[in-house]
């Protein structure tokens, strides 16, 4: 495998491990997705935008709290990678039950970007930490033709 392939991959995984915290509703597996600092944001669909770890944290703890089930399949994917910074942007086919037993299907346009970490430990060495993700619902939204 050439190496920009291999770093693709790496932050396809990243993104993966984002929509797998997100899925099992886990705020310990959201926290190993995100670099945890002050100058990260994050905008959720009809929210407004969160600056810092501590807030956006907090954010992602209302989701679940108010969350009974979510389940992404991930389309149109496409991945710029920089030296130390990637974007990926992707189409978010979501299917969840919220709180009081509504079951809702819609589209979400994502935007996430991911910073690469330069940490001396094997855990996190040239891991890709999300930084910013901006999602946007999308009117008259057509699902795939896929189970969720």
């Amino acid at each position: 495998m050439d190496e920009e392939k291999g770093v693709e991959q790496t932050i396809e995984d990243s993104n993966t491990r984002f929509y797998k915290a997100f899925e099992t509703l886990s705020i310990e597996k959201m926290e190993e997705a995100w670099k945890h600092s002050d100058d990260i944001t994050c905008i959720h669909p009809g929210w407004e935008i969160f600056t810092s770890w501590t807030a956006i944290r907090e954010s992602w703890l209302r989701i679940f709290e108010n969350t009974k089930t979510i389940k992404f399949f991930i389309t149109n994917m496409k991945i710029k990678a920089f030296e130390n910074m990637a974007i990926v942007i992707c189409l978010e086919n979501i299917d969840t039950v919220i709180a009081d037993k509504n079951s809702i299907r819609m589209g979400v346009i994502a935007t996430n970007i991911f910073e690469k970490q330069n940490i001396n430990n094997n855990k996190n060495n040239n891991e890709w930490l999300m930084v910013h993700h901006h999602g946007s619902t999308i009117a008259n939204y057509m699902p795939p033709n896929v189970s969720l």
